[in-house]
């Protein structure tokens, strides 16, 4: 049943709820990742300004125009970190599909109560439901089914087509499923498969999606994206986009792809057959999710730094970004209802929308499901990369070849009109209507925008040859000889240099220009897998050859450093187009950061990093066997091997106390932690000091300590300076104590006061009690001076 929430300023009534609009969440592209983008496939629009969405276990309905949640499920749907695929169907009904579990769950949005309609443990992670024009249909990508949904005890029996992975369902309810095995593109109407057309090459990976209610298929491995119709391809265009992710189906007329080796953005019109393109600057690398496009923007997700970047189709620039709360590694961008809707379901309760003007929203949920605490949101609102912002202009956009009108002319007129910028293959079709050798059809036809270079089959009248294949993508390839008359076969052998020669052709059998019998089997040859090269001894970041990804793997510390030291796939060995391939080097260390230790603690830790410890036991400090100070600094990079030194004091000072001859005299003694002579009296301590040596710590002097004897004032009395001569009436009894020749950090003077009446000798610190006292007491001759610096007593 309905849980009950806090009352909103917009009531969720049954009318608006007849309002709910219909999504499709299907995820196109290259990659799969955890959470999708998704469009309407249809032209229904439930305009209540809301969403369903996941948050945390449960469904939740977000009302953008009150900021709010208006109905959530009452029974949890998933559990942890488990992942919700949420369709609307239709105005009383929602699907959702928990990608860990494989359970499908019928939702009826009156109630909202849970009701399971198929589970599929087997296919999980692997399942998705599609809709549009009333239907609506289960897609198994694993078993390679594709049931409609129009039961409440569940699926209908499988669709009887072959074994397909991906599917969309346009305005007029028409499922449109790729099938990768045959390279076909299946039509089915009513659950009934009412049309196939050969599309690509057997086994190529393709993404699906729909631009102007149309099927398009974006093909990864030769950047090319193809709009089709019921007969027949309608208009191909060459984006130059290799190994992208294509945009979410349900965009009006452009197609969006982004590609994450070079971090650009291409956008196609398939309206005019215009493609653009831009660098996201500082982005290349990064994991991208399908973009979406609404009201002359696209919304391109950025997982690695959780940006949704916001490109107006006209300027071609990013206008905006806004960083998506949480800390998923992904997180679900759609377009439900005319709105962009942004969402990390198990992240904080901030809900990110904007409307079809670019105006955007923060709908702040928390605490009304099983969020996390919210931590403050980021949000910009204007446009600087992740690194330091540099323009970056975008790349020379490849020049763009209209394909011509050619039906009607000489064989050899249609090819001299097509070469030398674009390649033309002949294809003779014995049997129909025409005149011998007049042009019947082009794939592509008229109209279609290719790079130079590019194939285009003509297709003319004539008695059955074997057309020349060699260097055209097996799709194509099999397209030339079906249209031939020819039966295709297909053999995979040899592996490509590069993604670019992955499924192109390489052998044929027969051989060109040859004479054929109708439906003869004529065999072509091409590699299915890239060659990995050795990148052994190549520095870490050598790049890989277009089609496989280089990730470089840190050992951690050692030699030689950042050089590829091992490699998986090994070298010569194939791999598939879009594979990583893992490059393994040493790296120089991170210098800890070592102040606050102890000298041993920092020595051990540098241990632990391959790096030696340079101990500097020398430093001007009160702080006893705590490193100070490191060089080079914490974050530095380091060879292995290479020196830290940490800079310390293990010298602890003495306190230095002060002592009294016995009345009537007034003479002082000096001891740095000792006694005095007999019969003395100790008086104070006036300061720290170090025992008599000058090396135990920078910057200090010895201080000699000489008694007077005879003819030189009071008897017995002490004098001490830096003075290491015997004085005429004295005795030198040597040096006495260390302390600071200049006025280190933190020390403090001490002076030397003299009695001229007396001639009698004391020593206080300016300022002290014992100073003042001194001083009242007539030691105010003009031989005062300072002897060194102490530190201030303990």
């Amino acid at each position: 049943m309905l849980t009950a929430v806090r009352p909103s300023r917009k009531t969720l009534t049954g009318t608006r709820l007849n309002r709910v609009l219909l999504v499709t969440a299907l995820v196109v592209g290259a990659t799969a990742f955890a959470f999708g983008t998704g469009y309407r496939s249809s032209r229904a629009a439930f305009d209540d300004g809301g969403a369903y969405l996941q948050k945390s276990s449960r469904v939740v309905h977000v009302n953008a125009d009150n900021r709010d949640i208006d109905a959530r499920t009452a029974k949890q749907l998933a559990t942890g970190k488990q992942t919700l695929e949420v369709v609307q169907v239709g105005p009383e009904l929602v699907y959702v599909v928990n990608n860990e579990t494989g359970v499908v769950t019928r939702l009826p949005t009156e109630s909202l109560e849970p009701e399971p309609v198929q589970r599929r443990p087997d296919s999980k992670g692997k399942l998705s439901v599609v809709t549009g024009g009333g239907a609506t249909y289960l897609v198994d990508a694993e078993q390679g089914t594709l049931n409609r949904l129009e039961r409440k005890d569940g699926p209908g029996a499988p669709v009887p087509a072959p074994r397909v992975t991906k599917a969309v369902v346009d305005g007029n309810g028409t499922a449109w499923a790729y099938a990768p095995e045959s390279g076909e593109l299946v039509q089915i109407s009513g659950g009934t498969v009412t049309g196939k057309q050969r599309v690509t090459g057997s086994g190529e990976q393709v993404g699906l999606t729909l631009v102007s209610g149309a099927p398009v298929l974006y093909r990864p491995e030769t950047g090319q994206a193809s709009l089709y119709g019921p007969d027949g391809l309608r208009r191909q265009l060459d984006l130059d986009a290799r190994y992208g992710v294509a945009s979410a189906p349900g965009a009006p007329t452009h197609l969006a792809v982004v590609v994450p080796n070079s971090g650009e953005l291409v956008i196609a019109d398939f309206g005019d057959g215009e493609v653009k393109r831009m660098t996201l600057p500082d982005r290349a690398g990064h994991q991208f999710g399908p973009p979406v496009v609404l009201g002359g923007r696209v919304y391109v997700p950025d997982f690695t730094t959780r940006h949704v970047l916001v490109v107006p189709v006209a300027e071609l620039r990013v206008a905006t970004y806004t960083t998506v709360p949480g800390t998923s590694a992904t997180f679900e961008v759609s377009v439900r209802d005319n709105r962009v809707w942004i969402n990390d379901p198990h992240g904080t309760g901030i809900v990110v929308s904007f409307d079809t003007n670019g105006r955007s929203n923060e709908i702040d949920i928390t605490g009304r499901g099983d969020d996390p605490k919210k931590p403050t949101p980021s949000r910009s609102a204007t446009p600087p990369p992740p690194k330091t912002p540099r323009p970056t202009p975008p790349p020379p956009a490849p020049e763009l070849l209209t394909v011509p009108e050619l039906v009607g002319l000489d064989r050899a007129a249609a090819c001299a009109r097509l070469e030398p910028k674009l390649r033309c293959v002949p294809v003779a079709q014995p049997d129909g209507e025409g005149e011998t050798d007049k042009v019947l059809s082009t794939n592509p036809p008229a109209g279609s925008r290719l790079s130079e270079g590019r194939p285009v089959t003509v297709v003319y009248r004539g008695p059955t040859r074997v057309p020349r294949v060699a260097g055209l993508p097996a799709g194509e390839a099999c397209q030339a000889l079906i249209a031939a008359r020819l039966t295709c076969v297909e053999r995979v052998a040899g592996l490509a240099a590069d993604g670019s020669k992955v499924r192109v052709v390489t052998g044929q059998s027969p051989a060109p220009d040859s004479a054929a019998d109708t439906n003869a089997p004529v065999e072509i040859t091409y590699p299915a897998q890239i060659t990995v090269g050795n990148f052994a001894g190549q520095p870490y970041d050598t790049p890989c050859p277009v089609g496989l990804n280089c990730v470089p793997r840190n050992l951690g510390p050692g030699t030689p450093a950042y050089v590829v030291v091992a490699q998986s796939p090994a070298a010569g060995a194939g791999a598939d187009p879009g594979s990583n391939v893992v490059l393994d080097h040493y790296a120089h260390s991170a210098v800890p950061n070592l102040v606050g230790m102890s000298p041993d603690q920092a020595c051990a830790t540098l241990q632990t990093v391959q790096l030696a410890c340079n101990r500097n036991d020398n430093a001007a400090t009160l702080t006893v066997n705590q490193v100070l100070a490191q060089d080079p600094a914490p974050g530095a990079a380091l060879p292995a091997g290479g020196a830290v030194t940490v800079t310390y004091e293990s010298t602890a000072p003495a306190p230095l106390h002060r002592f009294k001859a016995p009345a009537p005299k007034r003479a002082n003694f000096l001891s740095p932690g000792g006694g005095g002579p007999g019969g003395w009296s100790k008086q104070s301590t006036i300061g720290q000091v170090y025992g008599p040596s000058a090396d135990a710590v920078p910057g200090l002097k010895i201080i000699y300590q000489s008694r007077c004897v005879s003819g030189c004032g009071e008897v017995g009395g002490y004098y001490y300076s830096d003075n290491p001569q015997v004085q005429q009436n004295w005795v030198m009894e040597g040096p006495a104590f260390a302390c600071f020749t200049d006025a280190p950090p933190g020390t403090v003077p001490l002076h030397a006061l003299f009695h001229g009446a007396d001639a009698v000798w004391v020593w206080a610190q300016p300022g002290s009690a014992e100073y003042d006292y001194f001083k009242q007491q007539g030691f105010d001759h003009h031989f005062e001076f300072r002897i060194c610096n102490v530190w201030p007593r303990p």
